[in-house]
């Protein structure tokens, strides 16, 4: 990774800080590079966001580092590979250890769109190594489903993406400076902890107007700020100021709509990369609050069900396969067998409308049209599914 170049230091970032920030472990992807086997860029200036360049972060993407291509190996990352996905699309850190989705991180095969194989370089110890990750992607409709099916809030719709206005001193006489796109890769640890968030950041491009409002930056002004954010058209805005603290670093975050503050925080650390990323898990939590929501839970039930369209033996192989992969369902009876339909008992972890929100994002087993209703004196007919092709 190239954190100091030429234009990087000409723009004044502090030569210190620029020195740490170089032994960062990863490597994001420049702004607007994409591929098919590789997320979005974590972070996007504001003008291009503003242009409308760079796709949205692909949130049912995710990488893990693997020691093989080995079938083992694979599995045990795509549990990993989902687990982050989850957190994204949930935006609580601990949605994996629900007991649905616990369940579901043993079967994530059944949940995938596609995989690739890539090279990274990694820092360790000064010294560049090639490591090998896994690229998943999850279907993002049967990830949704399952998400509502255990309770829990689904992040839903387009995100906002604050504005960072940092600013840091480094102690060394100068004052505080502005981070703008020109040090990009200042802010990557931010970027880097936010896309496993499911936030992506924006950056001011550091004009002489903006570059002499560092003071009011400094002093987390959001209502003197909100009139530089307001240019680029956007609202959300973190602010942060950054300085030496004895042997570490401090940093003061405000998140802010516009200038009416909605969280304020602060962190001490002795790694610059760890107290710069401290801005994206309160930021992430904050939103998420403000915007996930969840299907309302009931208790588990047992369901009476009649499935059609089984009218093969190879068919019914396929319901089954299905079946035993859905991390909802504890168990199935057969109570009922005819050439092309089945009537069964489904033991659900959860209520009939979780398990049918699971069902939409599967697109294996559709609710099938309700019958004609029954006389009041006859027994209620169960729920109804047909097996789709």
């Amino acid at each position: 990774m190239r954190v100091i170049s030429s234009p990087f230091r000409h723009l004044c970032m502090p030569l210190a800080l620029a020195a740490a920030l170089a032994a960062a472990p990863a490597r994001a992807l420049p702004p607007g590079e994409q591929g098919s086997a590789a997320p979005a860029a974590a972070i996007q200036t504001a003008s291009e966001a503003r242009r409308g360049a760079g796709a949205e972060a692909l949130w049912y993407t995710a990488e893990v580092p693997v020691r093989s291509q080995e079938a083992r190996e694979r599995d045990a990352a795509l549990g990993r590979a989902l687990a982050q996905v989850l957190v994204r699309v949930t935006g609580r850190v601990d949605a994996p250890g629900n007991a649905v989705l616990q369940r579901a991180l043993r079967v994530a095969d059944t949940l995938l769109v596609d995989t690739a194989y890539r090279q990274i370089d990694e820092r360790v110890g000064g010294v560049l190594v090639p490591r090998e990750v896994l690229v998943a992607s999850f279907d993002a409709e049967a990830v949704d489903g399952l998400v509502m099916a255990a309770g829990l809030p689904l992040w839903a719709g387009e995100r906002p993406r604050p504005l960072v206005w940092l600013t840091v001193d480094d102690g060394g006489g100068a004052g505080p400076r502005l981070v703008s796109a020109q040090q990009i890769n200042v802010v990557k640890p931010l970027a880097d902890r936010g896309i496993e968030r499911g936030v992506r950041f924006l950056l001011p491009a550091g004009s002489p107007v903006e570059q002499a409002a560092a003071a009011r930056i400094g002093a987390l002004d959001a209502a003197a700020v909100a009139v530089l954010s307001a240019r680029y058209g956007g609202r959300l805005q973190l602010l942060g100021r950054m300085s030496r603290a004895g042997g570490g670093w401090q940093v003061e975050w405000l998140l802010a709509d516009g200038d009416s503050v909605i969280d304020r925080w602060s962190h001490l650390d002795p790694s610059p990369q760890r107290a710069i990323a401290s801005g994206a898990d309160r930021s992430a939590d904050v939103l998420a609050a403000r915007q996930a929501r969840a299907v309302p839970a009931g208790a588990p039930e047992v369901l009476e069900a009649e499935i059609v369209g089984v009218d093969s033996r190879d068919r019914w192989l396929d319901l089954a396969a299905y079946l035993q992969s859905l991390p909802v369902l504890r168990g199935i009876e057969v109570l009922e067998a005819h050439p092309d339909r089945l009537r069964v008992r489904l033991d659900l972890a959860v209520d009939r409308a979780r398990f049918e929100a699971l069902l939409a994002g599967g697109r294996r087993l559709a609710v099938d049209a309700a019958p004609a209703p029954r006389p009041d004196s006859a027994p209620m007919r169960p729920a109804r599914y047909r097996l789709l092709p």
